[in-house]
């Protein structure tokens, strides 16, 4: 969603569409049918297929973590609609293009905003023209009318027994460092292995090494001038002599630490 590749927006609502569905991709169509005298000439098939090597857990998680997007995000003019919908939000470079898909459980949309680019050259929407400011009111409309009209309003979809079995979801209280400031509880769904073990998947793309290393104080990777280095233990903060302190968590066998450095 980096405006870095050319897509079309009935390709975004196919895989938004195709996220609501835990893998399963419905094929973009234009007609579903076509009746003479009463008479069906022509119906699609709405067999679905699905995306290879689909992982569906990680789907379901998609789809939780969509939501949070009207719940705390670029969506969250819309938030109240947060049990019904989840999607996402995209600018260009220099607001050129915005755009908002979202998917309740029978329909998914897609909004773009933009200008035609036929003459070759881009124009910009103009300073602040987002996704969230430009695409999602738009949005929003359409999805009455599409429950007023062509489905009832419902909750999204819970997780289908297959992948329930395979997480563990648990409610965020309003107290919560996650949920804080939002008045109301949030869900986060975990991968749990064979034995109901919570999986942990922190670094599956980067390595525990590299992780730790990035959380190293700058001043340690790069050293300067120092006058003191102290390391405290997990109980608090440590201080140095003189003037001045810098900032920096670290991790070591006794637990979490802090380094304090004066600077001169």
């Amino acid at each position: 969603m980096l405006g870095a590749q050319p897509v079309r927006p009935i390709d975004l609502a196919a895989f938004y569409a195709t996220i609501a569905n835990e893998g399963t991709r419905p094929e973009p169509h234009l007609i579903d049918s076509v009746e003479h005298d009463g008479r069906i000439v022509y119906r699609y098939d709405k067999s679905a297929a699905t995306a290879g090597s689909v992982d569906r857990v990680a789907f379901y998680q998609l789809k939780t973590m969509l939501q949070g997007v009207l719940q705390r995000g670029t969506a969250r003019s819309i938030a109240g609609l947060a049990p019904f919908v989840a999607g996402k939000t995209g600018t260009s470079d220099n607001e050129n293009d915005a755009w908002f898909v979202g998917f309740a459980n029978d329909v998914t949309v897609a909004v773009w905003v933009g200008y035609d680019n036929a003459s070759g050259k881009r124009r910009t929407l103009g300073g602040g023209a987002t996704g969230g400011h430009t695409a999602v009111p738009i949005f929003e409309p359409i999805m009455q009318a599409v429950w007023a009209h062509v489905a009832p309003r419902t909750a999204l979809a819970p997780p289908s027994p297959e992948v329930k079995r395979q997480l563990s979801c648990k409610s965020l209280s309003g107290d919560s460092d996650h949920a804080k400031g939002r008045g109301k509880s949030e869900g986060e769904c975990l991968r749990v292995d064979v034995k109901g073990k919570i999986v942990d998947t922190r670094y599956k793309l980067v390595s525990r090494e590299s992780s730790y290393a990035e959380r190293e104080p700058r001043a340690e990777r790069e050293p300067r001038q120092t006058r003191t280095t102290r390391e405290v233990d997990r109980a608090g903060w440590g201080w140095s002599h003189g003037w001045g302190w810098s900032h920096g968590w670290g991790w070591s066998n006794g637990g979490y630490h802090y380094r304090s450095w004066n600077r001169w």
